[in-house]
C-alpha cells in the first residue's frame, strides 16, 4: 500500500480540525482520503457545514482489507478530528475502532485532536488489551480541557500544551492547534526539510 492518510468524518465534527490537516497532508502527500463513517459521503459538521467525503465507511473498510497485506503501518496515518458529537460518533463506530486498534498496535500512525484523544484512545486501549497487547499507559497526549479523564485513568500522561508527538501518536488540544497538529502529522510522513519548506510556503512560522 502506498503512503496514505485517512481523515475520518462523523456528524458533529469540528471543521478546522478536519479540513486543516486534510489540506496540509494533501500538500505533503497526494494520497489522502476523507472518510465518512456512515453510508452517506455527505457529513454535517458541528456548525452545520456539509462536507462531501471521498469515500464512505464501507468503501474504506474494503480498501483497507484489500491493502492490508501490502501496508506498512509506519507509513499510514489515521486522523481523528474532534468536535461534539463528532468525536463521540467516531469512538462508537465499532468497525473503525477495530481497524484503528489493530493499526496502532502494529506501530501504525495515529492522530487525534480536541475531544477525540479523550474518547478514541480509551476505546483503542481496551481493544488492544483484549488481545494482550500494550495499551496507552505511559504515552503522552494533549486534548481539549476536560477530556483528559479517560486516558489518565489508563495510565497515559497529559501534557497541557497545544500539540504532542509521542512516537507514532500525535495529539492536540483544540481548534487553535489545528495548524500545528497538521504539520506534526505531516512530519510523520515527509522529511523535516520538506515540512519546513511547506511551512514557509504557507507563511506559517
Amino acid at each position: 500500500m502506498k503512503t496514505l492518510a485517512y481523515v475520518f468524518l462523523a456528524d458533529g465534527f469540528e471543521e478546522i480540525e478536519a479540513i486543516c490537516p486534510s489540506d496540509i497532508l494533501r500538500r505533503s502527500t497526494k494520497d489522502v482520503r476523507l472518510v465518512s463513517i456512515s453510508d452517506s459521503q455527505t457529513v454535517t459538521s458541528a456548525h452545520g457545514v456539509q462536507v462531501v467525503a471521498d469515500i464512505n465507511l464501507d468503501a474504506f473498510l474494503a480498501q483497507w482489507k484489500e491493502g492490508a497485506d501490502q501496508m506498512e503501518p509506519s507509513r499510514c496515518l489515521l486522523v481523528f478530528p474532534g468536535g461534539l458529537p463528532g468525536a463521540f460518533n467516531l469512538a462508537t463506530c465499532a468497525p473503525l475502532m477495530a481497524v484503528a486498534a489493530e493499526h496502532f498496535g502494529k506501530g501504525g500512525l495515529l492522530g487525534a485532536i480536541c475531544a477525540a484523544p479523550g474518547m478514541v484512545l480509551p476505546v483503542i486501549d481496551g481493544l488492544l488489551k483484549e488481545k494482550g497487547l500494550p495499551g496507552i499507559a505511559g504515552r503522552t497526549f494533549a486534548c481539549y480541557p476536560g477530556c483528559e479523564e479517560g486516558p489518565l485513568e489508563l495510565g497515559a500522561v497529559h501534557k497541557a500544551v497545544p500539540c504532542v508527538t509521542d512516537a507514532n501518536l500525535v495529539t492536540a488540544n483544540g481548534p487553535g492547534a489545528a495548524m500545528e497538529f497538521a504539520y506534526a502529522l505531516a512530519s510523520l510522513l515527509i522529511s523535516p526539510g520538506a515540512v519546513e519548506t511547506l511551512r514557509r510556503g504557507m507563511m506559517y512560522s
